[in-house]
């Protein structure tokens, strides 16, 4: 062979051997690095994370308090009907048929006291003890009925109708 055949030889082997050498440099904090990983797979229990138990059982506590509360509301802030006032033709209000709100119409004191509700559309004549409206009638007096309903006494007073139209409680001017 010749001298400058000899000499690309030798510059390839040793470019060569130079790239080897950077690529094995390059390589080695991978390797590291991969050791690290099957050591730690490993080392791995699953189904043992304590930390995570914790938390899984914190929070299934929080969701089964969160689902055996329960409210009511007493005054329907969300009805519409609490907001809006529908009128018809003449200005006069519409009262909603179809509300569950107990309104007496009227009470008659005698032997037997009697009093007119009118409930869900439907006009009533309640004495002591009848039930209407998921509850019992508890009294009857000259202002209004007291109806019991849930363990809660609820009064309810006589409206009457003014002469322009608009609906008063009793007493009232």
């Amino acid at each position: 062979m010749s001298d400058r055949s000899n000499t690309v030889w030798v510059i390839v082997c040793i470019l060569a051997f130079i790239s080897i050498l950077f690529a094995g440099l390059k390589l080695y904090p991978v390797r590291d690095k991969w050791e690290n990983a099957v050591k730690r797979a490993q080392n791995t229990k699953i189904g043992t994370d304590v930390e995570l138990e914790n938390v899984i059982g914190f929070l299934e506590d929080r969701l089964r308090y969160r689902l055996d509360y329960e409210f009511s509301l007493e005054k329907e802030p969300m009805r519409l009907t609490n907001v809006v006032y529908l009128t018809d033709g003449s200005g006069k209000r519409i009262s909603g048929k179809r509300t569950s709100k107990v309104k007496v119409a009227h009470v008659i004191n005698g032997k037997i006291k009697y009093a007119g509700i009118l409930y869900k559309g439907q006009h009533f004549n309640v004495t002591e003890g009848d039930s209407v409206a998921g509850g019992r009638v508890k009294q009857i007096g000259k202002l209004g009925i007291i109806i019991e309903k849930d363990g809660q006494e609820k009064f309810y007073e006589v409206e009457t109708n003014s002469h322009d139209g608009q609906q008063n409680k009793l007493g009232e001017k």
